[in-house]
């Protein structure tokens, strides 16, 4: 009874963990650890902060096993050294912070939606707040944790090197986009998605050098033209939110070239599976917005149902975390 029990006692404690990671993030922690040897009582003089609570915090993150205790002297991990130290190549602080914030966000309106339902949310599309996304956590998250996969995905497509135009289908930063063209140093590229997130994926491509070979267009992918002639259309996290995935689905065939490749990143869920757990609450607040949660094999039978040819399926367990399904769909 006791042992049943404290399984979800223990619950409650996460929440301490995610609060210290938030708090050394916030204080800049790591990066100075970085840079030079302190002791809890060294840092809390440079932080101007509470001696002894600034121990506290630093002994919760070494049993986080993001710091590490020698002769009372912090140091990083090496998983603190790749995702958490500010100016690293890698960094992931804005990453966790953005989702911390939008989770708590969501844990405060989820009773309320469980009550009362998500109203207006299922119809709102939010393309300021996209755009926004797209400057600064997206677009660390994308170019960290997400186009590294998609990248090796795409390279090792038998079809890859004859590819000449790609399309990155809700593109949000143009990170993942990108990338890819980058890897194929004759192709050209279209990155699409609302005007407000493309204008931000525009400074991009100026930044990755690419404006000779990488061009936007703009407009709601229901709604508007998604150009076509496409050798390899990318696309994750979109499906989600359409209202009728079988239409959006058709339009990104007719868009395709013939024997061009559709490659999908999308979450499945699984109620029956309790390996699907993690999934399951990924996306619960979007669940309760009435986003569309899709299903084992829905995806592959649209897919098969628009037209194309052959569709393999795989899971992928590299992506942030959760497991995604991905897709490749040859027309």
């Amino acid at each position: 009874m006791q042992n049943n029990i404290n399984k979800y006692l223990n619950m409650l404690l996460v929440q301490q963990e995610t609060e210290l990671l938030g708090i050394a993030l916030d204080l800049k922690i790591f990066k100075l650890l970085e840079s030079a040897s302190y002791t809890a009582h060294s840092l809390a003089k440079k932080l101007e902060s509470d001696d002894h609570n600034t121990k506290v915090l630093l002994d919760g993150l070494v049993f986080m096993d993001l710091l590490q205790l020698n002769n009372d002297i912090y140091t990083n991990t090496a998983i603190t050294k790749q995702f958490f130290v500010c100016d690293s190549s890698q960094y992931c602080g804005d990453v966790y912070l953005n989702r911390k914030e939008m989770l708590n966000s969501a844990r405060k309106m989820t009773a309320s939606l469980v009550k009362n339902g998500c109203g207006k949310m299922l119809d709102s599309k939010h393309p300021k707040r996209w755009a926004s996304a797209a400057k600064g956590s997206l677009k660390q998250e994308q170019k960290t944790l997400i186009s590294p996969v998609a990248t090796n995905i795409v390279k090792n497509l038998k079809e890859f090197k004859n590819i000449n135009k790609i399309l990155d289908l809700g593109c949000s930063s143009g990170i993942i986009g990108l990338d890819i063209i980058k890897e194929h140093p004759t192709s050209k590229g279209v990155l699409f998605d609302y005007k407000e997130v493309v204008d931000v994926a525009s400074e991009h491509i100026k930044a990755y050098g690419l404006e000779n070979r990488v061009t936007t267009l703009s407009g709601d992918i229901e709604l508007d033209d998604i150009g076509s002639g496409y050798d390899l259309i990318w696309c994750s996290n979109i499906f989600y939110f359409f209202k009728d995935k079988k239409e959006v689905i058709q339009k990104i065939y007719d868009a395709l070239s013939p024997n061009g490749v559709l490659v999908s990143a999308h979450i499945e869920i699984d109620n029956n599976n309790i390996q699907d757990k993690i999934s399951y609450f990924y996306f619960l607040f979007l669940n309760m917005q009435k986003r569309n949660k899709l299903e084992p094999m829905e995806m592959s039978n649209i897919f098969e149902d628009v037209g194309f040819r052959s569709v393999n399926s795989y899971t992928n367990y590299d992506m942030p975390m959760t497991p995604f399904q991905i897709h490749i769909a040859k027309k």
